[in-house]
């Protein structure tokens, strides 16, 4: 699957309701021919920074647990590169893009409080700033898998 229709495929998701996280996961999982009933449920607590907390943004939680798929491990074993070298390297470019990794840096929104949401929802927030977040974790993952594989 190209890069371009993985990234649309997520958006349809996010279109028909799904989380960042959940869109994002379904996503990289369709792209990586996985098929598993976890999926999207296992991403389910993390959007809106976990459990609207607003931590670390779900599209970037959905795309390290997609990398984790292609590229986590079953057994411990000593390897030459760390177990979590794909969750660093995805982060590390999402915040090359967008500056932050939290879901409140990146909103403005605390979404412990009513405020937050009504600004939330008042800038439209889900398609004017986190459906891009959710192009560009699916894109950082693609890339991140295609460089690697």
């Amino acid at each position: 699957m190209e890069r371009q229709k993985v990234i649309d495929l997520a958006q349809s998701y996010a279109a028909e309701g799904f989380l960042c996280s959940e869109s994002v996961l379904k996503a990289i999982s369709n792209h990586l021919e996985i098929k598993c009933k976890l999926i999207p449920r296992i991403a389910t607590g993390l959007g809106a920074g976990i459990g609207g907390q607003g931590m670390v943004c779900g599209a970037v939680s959905g795309g390290i647990l997609a990398l984790g798929i292609r590229f986590g491990r079953n057994i411990v074993k000593k390897e030459e590169r760390k177990a979590y070298w794909f969750a660093l390297e995805f982060l590390n470019r999402f915040k090359k893009e967008h500056r932050h990794l939290t879901c409140r840096e990146l909103t403005g929104c605390d979404f412990n409080t009513a405020e937050g949401y009504e600004k939330y929802d008042e800038k439209n927030m889900w398609e004017t700033k986190c459906r891009q977040y959710i192009a560009t974790a699916v894109s950082t993952a693609f890339d991140i898998i295609k460089e690697k594989t």
